[in-house]
Formats: C-alpha cells, sequence, structure tokens
C-alpha cells in the first residue's frame, strides 16, 4: 500500500520545503544569476550550464503547480512570494551587470533565447513532468539537474535583464515570452502530475473514483490560455523551419552551381526575396552565374533574385577581418539611419510648434507621412472656424512649409 501512496507527507514537505524563500535559496541564485549572465555574455555554454544546474527556480514552479492542485494555499503562498521575489532579483542583478558589462554586443547565446519556438514549449511540458516525477524520489537523484538544464529558466530570465540593459524591446519581449513558456508549462506539468498523483492514491480505495469526467470551467479556460500561449511559438517555429531550409537550398545552390569557390558571407531576405553571397576562390564566369540564377527554381527558390560578390582570395583572419569590416558598415549605416530619424522627429515637433502659433483657435498640431513619403498635418482646434479661416491658415502652412501636402482640421469634440 506504500506504494500506492503517490502523495507522501514527505513529497509535500519536500515540495513546500523547496518553494519556501530562505537566505540561502537567495544566496545560490544571486550566484547563478551572475554565472548565467557572465555565460551569455561571454557565448560560453558550459558556464551557462553551470549556472542552469545550480539555479533553484524550478523549487517555487513545482509549488506553485502542487499548490494549485491541492488546493493548498500554504504551499501556494510559499511558491508565488518565492518565484515573484527570485524574478525581481534576477532582473534587478542581471541588469546591473549587463549595464556595467565592457561587452555590450548581443551574443549568439542571447539571441538564441530571443526567439522562443514550440520545442521549447515541448521541452518545458516533459522536462516539468520530469521535475515533479523526480521530487518525489527519495535522497539525491540526477532527474531535478537535468530537468534544470533542459528547461534552462535561469538564462532567458537574464536575457530578460540584458534587453533591459541594452534597451531592446524585441529581444525583451522574445526572452520574456521564453520564460513565460517555460514558468507556464512546468507549473502545468506539475500541477497536473499532483492531480494523477492524487487520483492514483485514492483510486484502489474508491473504485469507481474516475479520472475522466467532464472538464469544469476552469479547465477549459486553463486550457485556452495554454492554446493562446503556444500559438506564437509555432508561428516563430514554422519562421525557423523555413529560414533553415531557405539557407539549406542555398548551400546546395553554392555546392553544386558556383564550383569550388569559398562562402564568405550569406544573406538572405526572406521578405524581399533576395539572396547576397560573397565568395572568394576560383573567378565565377558570367556564364556559370547566369546558369545559377536561372535555376533557382529547382533549389525551391522561386521568386527570389540573386547577387554575388566576387573577392579575392584570403585567409581565415582576413575573412574574420572582411566580415567585420561588412557589419561595421551595415551598423553604421543603421546608426546613421537612426540619427537622421530622430533629426527628421525634432524637425518636426518643431515645425507642429510653429504652426500651432499661427492661430488662438489651435488647440495642438500633428504632423504624418505616409507610405509615398507625402507629409499630411492634423490641426486640431479648440472650436470651429470658417471656412475662409481654414483656408487661409492653409494657405499659411503650405508657403511656410511646402512639404506638407495636406491638411486637415478637427475638432477637440470630434476627436474625442
Amino acid at each position: 500500500m506504500s506504494r500506492r501512496n503517490y502523495l507522501s507527507p514527505q513529497f509535500l514537505t519536500k515540495i513546500s520545503d523547496d518553494g519556501t524563500l530562505n537566505i540561502e535559496s537567495l544566496i545560490i541564485l544571486t550566484c547563478a544569476i551572475f554565472i548565467a549572465s557572465i555565460g551569455l555574455n561571454v557565448n560560453s555554454i558550459a558556464i551557462i550550464i553551470g549556472a542552469m544546474l545550480i539555479s533553484p527556480l524550478m523549487g517555487p514552479l513545482l509549488a506553485i503547480g502542487t499548490g494549485l492542485a491541492l488546493y493548498n494555499t500554504n504551499i501556494l503562498r510559499k511558491g508565488a512570494i518565492s518565484l515573484l521575489a527570485e524574478i525581481i532579483i534576477s532582473l534587478i542583478a542581471s541588469t546591473i551587470y549587463f549595464h556595467f558589462s565592457p561587452l555590450t554586443y548581443a551574443s549568439q547565446e542571447i539571441i538564441a533565447r530571443t526567439s522562443p519556438t514550440i520545442w521549447d514549449v515541448m521541452i518545458a511540458f516533459f522536462g516539468g513532468s520530469a521535475g515533479i516525477i523526480g521530487a518525489r524520489k527519495k535522497g539525491a537523484n540526477n532527474i531535478v539537474p537535468g530537468v534544470a538544464i533542459a528547461t534552462a529558466l535561469m538564462p532567458p530570465l537574464c536575457t530578460v535583464g540584458y534587453s533591459i540593459a541594452a534597451g531592446n524591446l524585441k529581444y525583451f519581449l522574445g526572452s520574456s515570452y521564453l520564460f513565460l513558456i517555460n514558468c507556464v508549462f512546468i507549473t502545468l506539468t506539475a500541477f497536473l502530475g499532483v492531480k494523477i498523483m492524487k487520483w492514483l492514491s485514492h483510486s484502489a480505495g474508491q473504485p469507481g473514483l474516475s479520472f475522466f469526467r467532464k472538464p469544469t470551467l476552469k479547465e477549459v479556460g486553463i486550457v485556452m490560455v495554454v492554446i493562446i500561449l503556444i500559438i506564437p511559438s509555432i508561428l516563430s517555429a514554422g519562421h525557423m523551419v523555413n529560414k533553415t531550409l531557405v539557407d539549406q537550398n542555398v548551400q546546395n545552390l553554392v555546392a553544386n552551381e558556383l564550383g569550388d569557390v569559398n562562402l564568405i558571407k550569406e544573406n538572405v531576405d526572406s521578405q524581399e526575396k533576395t539572396i547576397n553571397l560573397t565568395v572568394s576562390g576560383n573567378k565565377i564566369s558570367a556564364k556559370k552565374i547566369q546558369a545559377a540564377k536561372a535555376n533557382l527554381d529547382e533549389y525551391n527558390l522561386k521568386g527570389y533574385s540573386l547577387n554575388i560578390v566576387q573577392v579575392a582570395q584570403v585567409n581565415p583572419n582576413a575573412e574574420n577581418q572582411l566580415d567585420r569590416q561588412v557589419n561595421n558598415i551595415i551598423n553604421q549605416r543603421q546608426r546613421e539611419q537612426e540619427q537622421a530619424n530622430e533629426k527628421r522627429q525634432q524637425e518636426q515637433e518643431k515645425h507642429n510648434q510653429e504652426i500651432q502659433k499661427l492661430s488662438p483657435a489651435i488647440s495642438s498640431v500633428t504632423t504624418v507621412s505616409d507610405n509615398k513619403n507625402k507629409q499630411i498635418t492634423l490641426v486640431e482646434l479648440k472650436k470651429d472656424i470658417s471656412a475662409k479661416k481654414k483656408k487661409a491658415l492653409v494657405k499659411q502652412i503650405k508657403k511656410k512649409y511646402p512639404n506638407i501636402n495636406l491638411v486637415e482640421f478637427v475638432q477637440e469634440s470630434e476627436k474625442e
């Protein structure tokens, strides 16, 4: 009968203790944060794995799932408080680290935590299942540390800290979503695991007890939330698979059509349907390039345009230097574009303020540009004015700012 006692007091005590916030857990957490941040910063997988092994984040999630399954508010409260405190501490520590770190670029390990896919959902689900089973085992075992590595709670949380320090909204949303996926599905599997263990513990003594029943409204709601949470990861996975297939097709194209050349740089733009290749080695004849362009359909690259830049044969050091130079040029152009946009925005704001001073009837001025670079100015009026005055204002505005193509008037009441 003891083997059937799946929800033993020892198991619940262990879950409660692991989900309780204490000074030892906070010290270990702080160490894990800095280890993971350093590993992400220097692009070291080994260091990141070390942080995963000592991270105490799994305990509170298993406690939350167990508390929800058993309606045990004590375990649930301990787990929720611990998780919230550990998230806050992790974000503060990782943000501080990345703010002062001299290495400001986004490493491949950081970028890898910003595009969650359906595979991350599956890892969290199966990892959480193994975690709740491993928590039942007495003594030391290798299940929970293995789950800590698989679900990787610490790296995405530290990537959120990097995103905050770098002010990168795209990375922030991606890494936050990955951390949310891990938290939700580990909690969900703990919830389901404890529900099943509860059913197994009582089924022997209650033959009529059925695990299969009509779901409650709360359970339907949980399923809907899970489905909504999964959808973006499926879309991201589809995009990643498509990109991988396109990259593989480009590799096959280079190997079969261009001959003995070294591919220095590959840039595939799926939206613009362009393939830009920088190659070195034997000179490629114009005839061979034309043949490669004509055969794009055979490599499932229909609709793409192919551009090839040939450079002289270079050694690996020169290749790396060339790659850095190309990246520096691209980054410089991006910075120049951002500065130009910021300058244009400041000038536009100044123009809006000057237009507002043309009449006391004007409440505010907003100018926007459409997709054809036509400037449209929206003038908000405190009260309606005659058509003659509007016409005179339009004439003044266009005379002072010839780039404005259209002026529209709206009253405050209409806007509301």
